[in-house]
């Protein structure tokens, strides 16, 4: 996503504040100026929104940069633990050239969980993203859990700096279906238990 010489040098400053890592931001210019010896590339993610622009810094904290020059930690919501539809970290399996992670979803909702499909995206440790699978959990009755792999080729479990968990839209659950459900609704009743197995955010 394209984003001003102005913006991309606030989201430098914040990625120093929060990390103290070294970030080199880089233009179109004639200068032909080359970066620092020893310097680390960080690669973020940008969203531009309404308030501002939100960015994913590479432990997985998101931070608005407001247009005021302002900027604040967003704290995702999660919501009520005991009433929710409970994304849990089981199990993680480091394989030569790839990560496999087991998890599983416990409905506390109160209602059906017919249909939920998260996606889950993996990061490196400098913030890259590398890449986004979906997961498909069906019919879970109340109290109930279900387990689930998920795997991410090509990087190991050591080299993933956190996962996102995001998405989930189309659900059918409840009186919400691909219908009727807003853009976030579904995800809303999802809550992410913190791991010390993987570091997992929504």
């Amino acid at each position: 996503m394209k984003i001003s010489a102005h913006g991309l040098f606030r989201v430098c400053a914040v990625l120093v504040c929060l990390t103290g890592a070294h970030v080199n931001a880089e233009q179109d210019t004639d200068a032909g100026g080359a970066p620092e010896s020893g310097s680390e590339s960080v690669t973020v993610t940008v969203t531009h929104t309404s308030d501002g622009v939100v960015v994913i810094t590479p432990d997985g904290r998101r931070v608005l940069l407001r247009d005021d020059h302002t900027w604040e930690v967003i704290d995702v919501e999660q919501g009520d633990l005991s009433a929710s539809a409970v994304i849990t970290v089981a199990n993680v399996h480091a394989l030569r050239n790839a990560c496999k992670v087991g998890l599983r979803l416990e409905n506390n909702l109160g209602y059906n969980i017919k249909s939920l499909i998260p996606r889950f995206s993996a990061y490196t440790r400098k913030g890259v993203l590398y890449e986004t699978v979906s997961k498909a959990f069906s019919s879970i009755k109340p109290t109930r859990d279900q387990y689930q792999q998920i795997q991410f080729i090509g990087i190991t479990c050591e080299d993933v700096g956190h996962v996102r968990v995001h998405g989930a839209d189309h659900c059918s659950m409840g009186l919400m279906d691909k219908f009727n459900e807003k853009e976030g609704e579904c995800l809303s009743h999802v809550y992410v238990q913190a791991s010390d197995l993987i570091k997992i955010t929504k």
